[in-house]
């Protein structure tokens, strides 16, 4: 059920934001954007419902997702570069999305 929902989620956002980010307009490019916000979306998505079925109660989820998602966040690579993430922190720094 998730997966049409998305699909059209990123058909919107795509329609709306690959134009006003200005890439160029080319099939490939255009697709490998495509590509990387489906797969993005459903990690996301497919994290947050582990997190659920995993805790017993929304309050604990809610906890532990936010703690996830900083933590991704805090690790992508865009607020801290990637040379200065600490040694026994990289594998999240190649694990996140």
């Amino acid at each position: 059920m998730e997966i049409p929902y998305v699909l059209v989620q990123v058909v919107i956002f795509m329609l709306i934001a690959y134009p006003m980010i200005g890439y160029e307009w080319t099939a490939a490019k255009f697709f490998w954007f495509m590509y990387t916000m489906l797969c993005t979306l459903f990690y996301f998505l497919y994290l947050g419902m582990m997190i659920v079925s995993l805790t017993p109660n929304i309050q604990i989820a809610s906890i532990l997702a936010s703690m996830f998602y900083t933590l991704q966040n805090l690790m992508s690579g865009f607020i801290v570069p990637a040379p200065q993430i600490p040694k026994w922190w990289i594998w999240l720094y190649y694990i996140s999305p």
